[in-house]
């Protein structure tokens, strides 16, 4: 990838920010190292500034001054993502939203909230809680991402298959440009047919375009009904016969189809000491989630659906939950997947979508390529385990080689050959961990040189500096 040349910070850089009322934390002080580290310490960096602004006028500010200078910055939220997209890898600023964190306005009639990007996820959640909603979007890390980032990365979640995508759901955005200018698209209206919808390049751009400073989002009725069924099942074919049957029987308040194999399961009972909602001994596990408007409605639903999958001897074993506590429970054992694989070793997470026919030949292959050159297989290989598990509704899979250490012959024996694999077999190398620090240079096996182009196109047209993000996602030509 190609980068712009990224001018060292001075004193009389972090003198002009002083003057400007820009709280900061920078190496001549004190420097938190939490903001040069990522959440699976997997991706290190090198800032030595962080800025805190309060406004978008001061975002404004501090982004027509890096650009004059040719200083690169990368945008922080909360720092939650596992590509190393908010890593400040070339001692760039680090331009922290933590601050921006106030609701603007809620349309109770519309359903729209609109919010500084810094507010947190799960606290946007709590709030509009309380004027009937939930948010659209539902993540393991709600408590620490905050919505700019989940706009800027397209975050998918747990319920995408109920609420939908970011760019289904974003109505508008406040963002602040390269050379400092303010693009207010912040709309609130749910119908807009006037011109190109300029917002949505910034959905998913990963902070390489400019500053997601604010957000107008679509809300989601609050559920008052929701219930769980946890399938045990020996055959992976018949997740996906569930899934059709799901769909079939219980329609629009199906808000989540997640599958895990046993592996997975293992690992998060021995590493996060949790109870495994059903018997330990089915190789696969598919939790269904339920969210609807009547309780006994959406019961016989449900007890219809697991009539069918009983007649057609799908599972081996089911059990429903309805309790509130013990559906938290279940979701709890589900969102610990990541952590307890990161307890385990040094986890390689890869996020893919595939078409169904080859989601679980992705491990079978994966296993088989590494066992092939000696990595995996045997009791002190460099590779102690290889997982998958994933969001059935939307074909995202997220597969895990644990290792023993980070790097050498492991990393190169599993890249580029998976992206080659997934690219080949019609999936994306990126579903909604976005490319980050390290996959824009796979990006060509999923998407065609013309579209690789004209995202490098529209970097160079907004950003003709570089400044932004310097080397994630797609950079300059």
């Amino acid at each position: 990838m190609t980068h712009t040349a990224n001018n060292p910070v001075s004193s009389n850089d972090i003198a002009f920010f002083a003057d400007a009322g820009i709280e900061m934390m920078h190496a001549e002080t004190k420097l938190d190292a939490r903001y040069n580290m990522d959440m699976f310490d997997k991706y290190s960096g090198d800032s030595q500034v962080v800025l805190f602004p309060k406004t978008t006028k001061q975002v404004s500010e501090i982004l027509a001054y890096c650009n004059e200078h040719r200083i690169s910055v990368v945008t922080q939220g909360g720092n939650s993502g596992v590509a190393g997209g908010a890593i400040a890898h070339h001692g760039e600023i680090i331009l922290s939203l933590r601050d921006m964190n106030k609701v603007r306005e809620l349309d109770p009639v519309a359903g729209v909230l609109v919010a500084d990007s810094g507010c947190v996820l799960e606290d946007l959640d709590n709030y509009v809680q309380e004027h009937g909603f939930i948010m659209p979007v539902d993540l393991g890390g709600r408590k620490r991402c905050m919505i700019g980032g989940n706009v800027s990365t397209s975050a998918g979640g747990l319920r995408y298959l109920r609420y939908g995508s970011m760019h289904g759901n974003v109505l508008g955005l406040e963002v602040v440009l390269p050379d400092g200018r303010i693009l207010d698209a912040l709309f609130s209206l749910k119908k807009d047919a006037s011109g190109y919808d300029v917002k949505q390049l910034f959905i998913g751009a990963e902070g390489t375009l400019g500053v997601v400073t604010a957000v107008s989002i679509s809300l989601a009725p609050k559920p008052s009904s929701a219930q769980i069924a946890v399938l045990g099942l020996n055959e992976f074919t018949k997740i996906h016969r569930a899934f059709v049957l799901a769909r079939q029987h219980l329609g629009e308040i199906v808000s989540a189809f997640e599958f895990w194999e046993k592996r997975c399961n293992e690992i998060v009972v021995e590493y996060e000491k949790y109870t495994s909602p059903i018997g330990p001994a089915h190789e696969f596990y598919v939790m269904i989630e339920t969210r609807g408007s009547c309780k006994k409605h959406d019961a016989e639903k449900m007890d219809w659906f697991l009539e069918k999958v009983q007649a057609e001897q799908i599972a081996d074993e089911v059990k429903v939950f309805r309790d509130q506590e013990e559906m938290e429970a279940v979701w709890l054992f589900r969102s610990q997947m990541a952590s307890a694989h990161t307890k385990s070793g040094c986890m390689y997470v890869y996020d893919f979508s595939l078409p169904p026919k080859h989601q679980y030949d992705l491990l079978l292959a994966t296993k088989k390529h590494m066992e092939s050159l000696g990595l995996f297989g045997a009791k002190d290989s460099p590779v102690k385990d290889i997982t998958l598990f994933g969001h059935v509704g939307d074909q995202n899979l997220h597969l895990q080689a644990v290792a023993r250490e980070f790097g050498g012959d492991v990393e190169a024996a599993l890249e580029p050959w998976i992206y080659q694999w997934v690219g080949s077999h019609g999936g994306s190398v990126a579903a909604e961990h976005g490319l980050g620090a390290h996959k824009g240079k796979f990006l060509q096996y999923s998407k065609s040189h013309v579209v690789v182009d004209t995202m490098k196109q529209i970097k160079n047209l907004l950003d003709p500096r570089g400044i932004m993000n310097p080397g994630k996602c797609v950079d300059r030509a």
